[in-house]
């Protein structure tokens, strides 16, 4: 007595593993959607006066708001920081950052955290906590971009 089995399907199954293998060979679009992703992160955090994870940001102090020739916009005087913000990716990682500064100083890491005196309040923007971390709502967002990416 002889049983035979065969198998059907498998050159669908190997197709699907090319596709995939294919995918992590170059994940340049990849990298350039986590990196479009991440910029609209912070835009929407200045747009929106909220860090990335939705909580809104301490109003100005009413000195501010004088400075600031009646200005109700937090963190925007003439638009400089928010001009700065830049976004590059390769093959290999997505990347954000701001590029302004105010005599050598970055600025930006000030309003991001706040100052340890609390003369500044921390108004995040970036996608980045004090403890190098992601924020949830983003690395889960990222996490499904990538998903997606990888789909079959």
């Amino acid at each position: 007595m002889q049983i035979s089995i065969g198998v059907q399907g498998l050159d669908k199954v190997q197709k699907k593993i090319q596709n995939i293998s294919n995918k992590a060979k170059d994940t340049t679009p990849l990298m350039a959607e986590l990196a479009n992703h991440l910029y609209n992160t912070v835009q929407d955090s200045f747009d929106e006066q909220k860090s990335p994870d939705g909580i809104s940001w301490n109003p100005i102090k009413s000195s501010t708001h004088k400075r600031k020739n009646g200005s109700q916009k937090i963190l925007y005087k003439s638009g400089h920081m928010q001009d700065s913000l830049n976004t590059t990716h390769n093959k290999h990682s997505a990347t954000i950052g701001l590029n302004a500064t105010k005599g050598g100083y970055p600025y930006p890491v000030i309003h991001q955290f706040g100052t340890k005196d609390g003369k500044i309040a921390a108004r995040p923007f970036m996608p980045i906590k004090e403890d190098e971390s992601l924020y949830d709502n983003v690395k889960e967002e990222l996490e499904k971009i990538i998903e997606e990416y990888m789909k079959l």
